[in-house]
């Protein structure tokens, strides 16, 4: 019988692995960097998607959760494919941005039905109490910063589709970077200092069951 350790994470649970992040970076750079190397869009491709498979790998090996890599490997296999049947190596970014943009749609349209994303990604870190969600303080302060990943979202996409248009690759791979960890980042910093006093400011639980820092 499986035991609960065994099953793998849910699509919320993954949102939680910073690693993730770092997987999906990693072969955009190397394209980026085999591309200028070589003027070459097909072994820039190869050693993209081939590092992707390493990552992979590695993952299961220390038996960590391979949601994330599976998905950033079919991420990475679909950019490669689009570069390739294009030739042209600024389409290895195309799915990327249409993936920061469809985000930034979801993330902006929780908001205005009133279910916004981030609080359940954080009620996922730390269960709150039932029906903390529903609480008006609660949703506006979870709004708020379910606006600011999507305002990161539709910054990157808004990049990528100018950098693509421009065929400026080796800016794409800085952009890459740039708006990848850091951004990650400052929006978990953001969300550790910004929401638990937002929280107490206007008179709301903090899931944590902590003052604000």
């Amino acid at each position: 019988m499986s035991t609960p350790d065994e099953h793998p994470p849910s699509p919320l649970e993954a949102l939680r692995d910073p690693r993730a992040v770092v997987d999906t970076t990693v072969p955009g750079v190397a394209f980026v960097i085999a591309y200028t190397v070589t003027k070459d869009v097909n072994p820039s491709a190869a050693i993209a998607v081939g590092i992707g498979v390493l990552i992979f790998l590695e993952r299961i090996l220390r038996r960590r959760p391979v949601i994330n890599a599976l998905g950033g490997l079919f991420g990475i296999a679909l950019a490669a494919f689009i570069a390739v049947r294009s030739g042209r190596a600024e389409g290895f970014f195309v799915p990327k941005m249409l993936l920061q943009a469809t985000l930034c749609l979801v993330f902006t349209g929780s908001v205005l039905i009133r279910r916004p994303v981030a609080g359940y990604i954080i009620a996922q870190i730390f269960p709150p109490p039932p029906g903390w969600l529903e609480l008006p303080a609660v949703r506006r302060v979870m709004s708020e910063y379910t606006l600011a990943w999507a305002l990161v979202f539709g910054l990157r996409a808004c990049v990528y589709a100018v950098l693509i248009a421009a065929g400026r690759v080796e800016a794409l791979g800085v952009a890459n970077v740039a708006m990848g960890l850091p951004a990650f980042a400052l929006l978990l910093f953001v969300g550790y200092r910004y929401v638990p006093r937002r929280l107490e400011q206007l008179g709301a639980p903090d899931p944590r069951g902590e003052p604000a820092p």
